[in-house]
């Protein structure tokens, strides 16, 4: 359904919310829901009215006092003025809605409340102006289901997510046999009946699950319908924090895959050891972080550096570096590079292509203040991403793509770039790919 469709009905249901759209809809549908008493004698009657709800998303939503809740397609902000009951004066509420009057009323109903702890936003559900990781629970009410892509839904709720954040929704799914077909009423009618958007029970879980989410559950059915083929039901699951999501990733890959076959891999490092050598004798500390199972340590022994650390989060790669160096003097560590903790100072930082999977601003700069602490005074990162205009994937994770502004807006004022340099990578495939290398001095 095209956002104006939407916007078009659901203004008519702010300006008229007595009127039979053919859901049930206003108090008794709260109340057949199992919203409770105390809520429904602490926000006014009319307000009840424009209640739509396909189920009742705070049965398993454990909120608490002083959380942070988001509620996606607030509309007239009964689930809204709910939570911000439950998070009380130290809390915080956000409803988003695409729809300016359902906005309008929402805020105005806020308002009447004296809820000063909620805040009203007009936004899609895609793109919501609110921090990285900022947000304890999310709830929603019958609108993910309208949207055309909810992976990118799914995908929003996960970066506003704080790590082991609770998604907790209801919606209409689709109960049609597999063979049915819909051919009665047109397309914008199906949208509008929640039958075009509508996924089935099992599709959506895993979607959730894609996502990056654990504990992916239907908590059950509810009676609300909005044709033979849909059922209201309620979700609920737990983000994954985002170094356990990397870890299970890159193990995965290096217990299934030939590693000299990626594509990212390099037979010869040889540009990372240009620059190494560019900057660095070989007596001095060089740490290769998400090392992989790359030849870069092996290169560097070779060459006579002798104080090598690798980090990366796969214990998996790691030990097949061990076996194959069998070189005692290289110290290895298994961590997610935003939660190392090493005493050891470095003056040479090689990161040949983790950066790029940072996509939050969050973690970026929680990269660089490691990156920093990591570093002697004066010392030399190398850091090496996807180039603007290079690929937008890499085993099957989204990156960020680079070039020299989109860097130097990254980067803090104790760190600055000294050099850019384009790379053409070869792979095992004889494909290419577009990186970039920036050389960064700590001040």
């Amino acid at each position: 359904m095209e956002n104006k469709n939407i916007i078009e009905l659901y203004t008519e249901l702010a300006q008229n919310p007595q009127k039979d759209f053919g859901w049930d809809k206003g108090l008794d549908n709260a109340i057949a829901h199992g919203y409770k008493q105390e809520w429904i004698d602490k926000i006014a009657p009319k307000v009840w009215e424009f209640c739509a709800a396909v189920g009742n998303p705070f049965t398993n939503a454990e909120i608490k006092k002083g959380d942070v809740v988001l509620d996606l397609g607030c509309g007239a902000g009964i689930d809204v003025l709910v939570a911000s009951l439950l998070v009380g004066d130290s809390g915080k509420v956000f409803g988003v809605d695409i729809t300016p009057k359902m906005v309008e009323v929402a805020t105005i109903h806020a308002k009447e409340a004296n809820a000063n702890n909620v805040k009203i936003l007009q936004s899609s559900f895609d793109a919501i102006d609110l921090e990285d990781e900022s947000v304890d629970v999310v709830l929603s009410n019958g609108a993910i289901n309208l949207t055309s892509c909810k992976e990118s839904v799914f995908a929003e709720i996960y970066r506003v997510l704080k790590p082991n954040g609770k998604i907790s929704f209801a919606d209409m799914i689709d109960i049609s046999e597999p063979s049915s077909e819909c051919c009665s009423s047109s397309a914008e009618d199906d949208w509008a009946n929640c039958v075009a958007g509508a996924m089935r029970e099992s599709e959506l879980i895993e979607l959730i699950q894609k996502a990056g989410f654990k504990d992916v559950e239907c908590n059950g059915h509810t009676h609300y319908t909005t044709a033979e083929t849909t059922r209201g039901a309620i979700f609920s699951a737990t983000k994954i924090a985002t170094d356990e999501l990397r870890e299970k990733h890159w193990d995965s890959i290096f217990q299934k895959a030939d590693y000299t076959q990626v594509l990212w891999h390099q037979s010869s490092p040889q540009k990372s050891v240009e620059l190494i050598k560019k900057y660095a004798k070989n007596s001095v500390n060089i740490i290769d972080v998400g090392c992989g199972a790359s030849y870069l340590v092996d290169t560097l022994l070779n060459d006579g550096y002798k104080n090598i650390t690798l980090l990366d989060t796969a214990q998996t790669s790691l030990d097949i570096v061990k076996s194959r160096l069998n070189n005692s003097k290289v110290e290895f560590i298994c961590s997610d590079i935003l939660n190392i903790e090493t005493d050891k100072k470095f003056y040479i930082w090689h990161d040949r292509a983790v950066f790029h999977f940072l996509l939050s601003k969050k973690e970026r700069a929680k990269y660089f203040k490691v990156l920093a602490n990591s570093l002697n005074s004066k010392g030399i990162a190398i850091i090496s991403t996807f180039k603007v205009d290079g690929p937008t994937q890499c085993a099957g994770l989204d990156i960020v793509q680079y070039n020299n502004q989109k860097m130097l807006d990254e980067l803090p004022s104790n760190l600055t770039l000294i050099q850019s340099e384009d790379y053409t990578h070869i792979t095992p495939k004889e494909t290419t790919q577009k990186y970039i290398y920036f050389v960064i001095e700590k001040r």
